[in-house]
């Protein structure tokens, strides 16, 4: 007698068995869709049940007729206490005494004492299914939904599913992140020309731009880097432009520069962590009284080129220092009004002369490193603004990003890069 025939004899029910049909794939679909992405149930598969008390040579047989079977979810007292999978019933069968002398499937199959709910969200059920996996090596894992048994479960789906819905949630939170920025027309709203150049190290990042119109004569403008890196950094540069927009939508803007710093500074004192901070360099530029007010708050050193019209004189390239505590210490208001008629001011008010260029930008840009190993630095920036000083408006993203592409090779950049050129 063949094996087939031996196979037929045993008069098997064919309940037992769980092919890939079209009614059945559409049955597990309707399933899956009762819940949603992040819930167990979604990556539920049903399989019907196996008996207990079913003989090895069943489970065999059954594994042979349909390749894609993975695991059996196994039913003892009309209740599925645990799940058998092709792996353990190769092994337990690998030999004619070992299929001579095994027992019932029940023998075979290691029960699982936790109990998963098809509605229970991945995330939460994810460290007790690891735990087990970690501690008996089980990898299939049987979901209920409710009292009833839904599907089985593998390790490796939960893992996938996670990765993914983490990805998902982090591109969702980057297109918010990013909404948060300047706009396109918000720049090019302002009297003066500014260009804003940015690449985030990971997707989330601790770094961002304002430019915020105050009225018709003044407006805001300014880079800002939050200590920290990823989602924590992330969530504290939506400070920054919730604060700007509440007063743009209170319609009550401070009157002064030096208000409007210290008035962010006491709002982010009460909303940043302890332990973090925000640096920034902000530029309050006046065009009735051609007067501008530049604040480095704990920021990188930036720089102010200017060439004198008409001259042929080189380009002169000023640093601009930071002489003020970083955002969201309380600190700022008390070191502006302590030297705000003394001549060592912790702020620049300078004329707002034609052909000026302020070029601020956050300390990804200096802290990048080439193949071997060494970072850009300061002296390499210097050298760049000046140059950039004479590159035309429209060439300043192409000049950036062939200076950043260029010096990094192939390498990552280690933390975000923001460049802000303005142009009176």
């Amino acid at each position: 007698m063949d094996e087939n025939e031996d196979f037929e004899s045993e008069n098997v029910d064919t309940l037992f068995f769980t092919g890939s049909s079209a009614s059945e794939q559409k049955e597990n679909s309707y399933l899956n869709e009762q819940f949603t992405y992040k819930q167990v149930g979604s990556i539920a598969k049903y399989v019907e049940p196996i008996s207990s008390l079913s003989s090895m040579d069943v489970v065999v047989e059954m594994f042979k007729r349909d390749d894609d079977l993975q695991a059996l979810p196994v039913e003892e007292y009309d209740h599925v206490v645990g799940i058998i999978d092709r792996r353990t019933v190769l092994k337990a069968t690998d030999s004619a005494w070992k299929r001579l002398t095994s027992g019932s499937v029940i023998d075979y199959t290691p029960r699982v004492e936790a109990i998963i709910y098809a509605n229970e969200f991945i995330e939460k059920a994810l460290p007790e299914v690891s735990k087990i996996n970690h501690e008996y090596g089980i990898e299939y894992f049987p979901v209920f939904d409710g009292r009833n048994f839904f599907g089985i479960v593998r390790l490796d789906e939960f893992l996938a599913r996670m990765t993914d819905i983490r990805e998902k949630d982090l591109d969702k939170a980057s297109q918010i992140q990013t909404a948060q920025f300047a706009t396109a027309e918000e720049l090019a709203s302002l009297p003066y020309k500014v260009n804003v150049w940015n690449r985030m190290a990971n997707t989330l990042g601790g770094d961002m731009y304002l430019a915020h119109k105050v009225n018709e004569n003044e407006s805001i403008v300014g880079v800002f880097d939050v200590s920290g890196k990823n989602v924590a950094a992330s969530l504290l540069t939506m400070t920054v432009p919730s604060f700007f927009k509440t007063l743009k939508y209170l319609k009550k803007f401070p009157r002064s520069a030096m208000e409007t710093v210290s008035m962010l500074d006491d709002f982010l004192a009460n909303v940043v962590p302890p332990g973090n901070f925000i640096t920034a360099i902000l530029c309050w530029i006046n065009v009735h009284t051609h007067r501008m007010y530049i604040f480095n708050c704990g920021h990188t050193t930036c720089y102010l080129t200017y060439q004198e019209p008409a001259t042929g004189n080189p380009v002169k390239t000023a640093p601009i220092v930071p002489k003020l505590p970083p955002f969201g210490m309380g600190a700022i208001k008390e070191q502006l009004s302590k030297t705000e008629n003394s001549k060592e001011r912790s702020f620049l008010a300078l004329e707002a002369r034609r052909g000026i260029h302020l070029d601020f930008y956050s300390d990804g840009f200096t802290d990048m490193q080439n193949p071997d190993g060494r970072r850009y630095e300061e002296q390499s920036a210097f050298e760049f603004f000046t140059r950039l000083y004479t590159v035309p408006e429209e060439d300043f993203f192409n000049e950036v990003t062939k200076t950043v592409n260029k010096y990094i090779g192939e390498m990552l950049i280690p933390d975000d890069i923001t460049i802000m050129d303005i142009r009176i």
